[in-house]
């Protein structure tokens, strides 16, 4: 199990308690990776957790290096990659598990992420698209189905494109086979990647519906600091794998719909009961716009 935390003890220390209380059938050991954080969140695991080993980073190295960390601190044939704001249930963790023992193909296996309340929150994901991606930014996917763009209609266990690093078992000689994360993600778009690089090289990615884990998300920074990580990773993940055109079109159709948003938040500033909202929506889209020009 490999957990990165970043000042989440409040989400970190019930997260460890549900995974060493779940009753699991396979063994497993434990690394924390720590982004240098200032909440105590190494004190509260080495008091409560003393089996847990803690990786110490004197600051953020971001999610892909420090998650690489945790993999390589390990040995065991599997390692999960666990958000460490989820709340595990020992019974899916071991289906994740049974389902790599079974087929040897899988290179990685994931479940299904719920939030708080129960209701779904993500399943698998298919490969991105310039459509989806526009129906994405401009929120119109929304009103396709709920969730867009992570899919809800399978019953059953099934090969799929991509799922969530909050819940993900790996093979340790499927990275062996086609390399750790790409630390070019800081955060967000480099588990996609990590499976496009799988599934390239034969390995399949399997979703197990019934393998549920509670995800409470976006516990690590606000929506409008995410914003710019989240097209950062899209950006460079078509860089890699899409080619320069499809990224240049990306990028220009970014542009154009964050230049209409600046638009609307600037008509928006004035009005005082909007203001702040305004002012953080227009410094967010400002990042973006600059992101659309140079991949910083």
């Amino acid at each position: 199990m490999v957990l990165v935390c970043w000042n989440n003890r409040a989400y970190l220390e019930p997260c460890l308690e549900s995974l060493y209380g779940a009753g699991m059938r396979h063994g497993f050991e434990t690394v924390v990776v720590d982004n240098g954080s200032t909440d105590g969140s190494q004190d509260m695991v080495r008091d409560r957790f003393p089996d847990v080993s803690i990786v110490q980073n004197d600051g953020n190295v971001g999610l892909a290096r420090a998650s690489n960390q945790g993999i390589e601190a390990t040995r065991a044939p599997f390692v999960l990659l666990l958000n460490n704001d989820t709340l595990v249930d020992g019974s899916a963790l071991d289906a994740l598990v049974d389902l790599m023992e079974a087929r040897p193909d899988a290179g990685a296996v994931g479940g299904t992420l719920l939030n708080e309340d129960g209701s779904i929150q993500a399943e698998y994901n298919n490969f991105s698209t310039l459509g989806e991606e526009f129906l994405i930014a401009t929120r119109l996917g929304e009103f396709l189905w709920p969730g867009y763009p992570s899919h809800r209609q399978s019953h059953e266990a099934r090969s799929v494109d991509w799922l969530s690093s909050a819940c993900l078992l790996l093979r340790r000689s499927a990275l062996d086979d086609v390399g750790l994360l790409d630390e070019s993600y800081f955060i967000y778009g480099d588990e996609a990647d990590l499976q496009f690089r799988l599934i390239a090289r034969g390995w399949k990615v399997y979703y197990l519906p019934d393998a549920k884990t509670i995800h409470f998300g976006g516990c690590s920074m606000d929506r409008w600091r995410r914003r710019k990580m989240v097209y950062r990773g899209k950006m460079l993940f078509y860089r890699k794998n899409y080619g320069a055109m499809r990224e240049a079109l990306l990028r220009a159709m970014f542009g154009t719909l964050t230049i209409a948003k600046v638009g609307v938040w600037s008509v928006a500033w004035p009005l005082p009961s909007l203001r702040e909202r305004a002012a953080r929506e227009l410094r967010s889209n400002a990042d973006v716009l600059r992101l659309c020009l140079r991949l910083g």
